[in-house]
C-alpha cells in the first residue's frame, strides 16, 4: 500500500486540538505527514498568555510566523517553494482560527471545525471538499457537514495507579460557572484541584490523583475533557449537553447535572460510594477505548474522503 501524502495545517501552539491529530497521524505507517502553519513555540494565549514547558513543543515541518495568526488565513501558494508539498493527497485543516484561502488546487481538502461553538466557519465550508463539525448543535447538515466528535489519546490520557490527593479536579479555562462550582465544593469541605496550563503528562497525573473529574461545558459543546476523563477511567460529573446521550448513558457512564447544587450532590455521591464510582468509570473506559481515540477519528476522516 503506497503512503498517502497528508498536509496537516493549523496554528501550532504547544498544545492544541491539532496536536492530537498530529500524534495520531504519526502513528500510522501509511502516511507521509507534513505539518504547516503559524508556530508559537512555547507560547499559548490562555489566561492572557503563558508559556508551557519546552518539552511539549513540536515544531511543524514548515513553520510560519505567529504574526500570521491575526490574519486567520493564508494563501496556499506560499507553499509552492517547498518541494515536499507537491502531489498532496489530502490537505487536512484543523481549524481553531486559521485556514487556507483560496482552496489548494491539488488533493482533497478536508476541514475540521474544532470550535464551531465560538467561531464562524461559513467561508471554510465553501472552500472544503469535506467539512467536519465537532459539535452537532452547530452543524449545518443541509450544507453537507459531517460529524466528527472529539476524542482522547490513549498514550496521553490513561489510567495510572496513584494515591488520591484530591476529591475532584478540573483543569482548563476558568469560566465563571466552573469557578462557582469549584468554590462551592471547597465551601463544602472538599479538596479540589483547579488550574490551567497543566497539559499532557502533568494533566494525566493530576487527574489520576483525583477521585472525581469535573466538566462544565459553556455552550452546549461536548468538550474533550469528557472523552479524556473516560480514557483515564476517572469517574466523571458533567453538565448535560446534547451530544452526551449520542454516545453515553447517564448514571452508567457518568453523573449529570444542570446546576451547581445538583453537581455538588453528584460529586458527594461518588465520594460516598467509591465502589459505584469505580464501576461507572470502568464502564466509560470500556466504552471509549475501542471506538473513540484520535486514531479512530483519523481513520473516520480517511474513510469518509475515500482515501482508505
Amino acid at each position: 500500500m503506497r503512503k498517502l501524502k497528508v498536509v496537516l495545517s493549523s496554528i501550532w501552539y504547544p498544545v492544541a486540538m491539532a496536536t492530537y491529530f498530529w500524534k495520531a497521524l504519526e502513528r500510522r505507517d501509511d502516511i507521509e505527514l507534513i505539518t504547516v502553519g503559524p508556530f508559537t513555540n512555547t507560547y499559548i494565549p490562555w489566561n492572557g498568555g503563558m508559556h508551557l514547558p519546552v518539552k511539549y513543543v513540536k515544531t511543524p515541518t514548515h513553520p510560519l510566523s505567529p504574526e500570521m495568526i491575526r490574519y486567520g488565513k493564508v494563501n496556499p501558494q506560499i507553499f509552492q517553494v517547498y518541494e515536499d508539498m507537491a502531489d498532496v493527497d489530502l490537505w487536512l485543516e484543523v481549524d481553531a482560527g486559521f485556514y487556507l484561502d483560496p482552496k489548494p488546487q491539488t488533493g482533497i481538502i478536508a476541514h475540521v471545525a474544532t470550535d464551531p461553538h465560538v467561531l464562524n466557519y461559513d467561508r471554510q465550508r465553501q472552500l472544503a471538499d469535506f467539512f467536519f463539525c465537532m459539535q452537532t448543535p452547530y452543524m449545518k447538515p443541509e450544507l453537507g457537514d459531517w460529524y466528527l466528535p472529539y476524542g482522547f489519546d490513549p498514550t496521553i490520557h490513561n489510567p495510572i495507579d496513584l494515591e488520591k490527593e484530591y476529591d475532584a479536579c478540573i483543569i482548563g479555562l476558568q469560566y465563571a460557572q466552573r469557578l462557582q462550582l469549584v468554590n462551592t465544593l471547597r465551601a463544602n469541605g472538599l479538596k479540589v484541584y483547579c488550574d490551567i496550563g497543566k497539559v499532557f503528562d502533568e494533566n494525566n497525573e493530576i487527574y489520576n490523583q483525583s477521585k472525581v473529574a469535573l466538566s462544565w461545558s459553556s455552550m452546549d459543546d461536548l468538550p474533550a475533557r469528557v472523552w479524556e476523563a473516560f480514557g483515564m477511567a476517572i469517574p466523571l460529573v458533567t453538565n448535560r449537553v446534547p451530544d452526551l446521550s449520542t454516545f453515553f448513558v447517564e448514571d452508567e457512564h457518568y453523573l449529570g447535572f444542570s446546576n451547581v447544587s445538583e453537581a455538588v450532590s453528584k460529586v458527594k455521591y461518588l465520594l460516598d460510594n467509591p465502589k459505584f464510582a469505580d464501576e461507572m468509570a470502568n464502564n466509560a473506559y470500556r466504552k471509549v477505548m475501542p471506538h473513540h481515540t484520535w486514531d479512530k477519528r483519523i481513520q473516520q476522516i480517511l474513510e469518509t474522503v475515500k482515501l482508505r
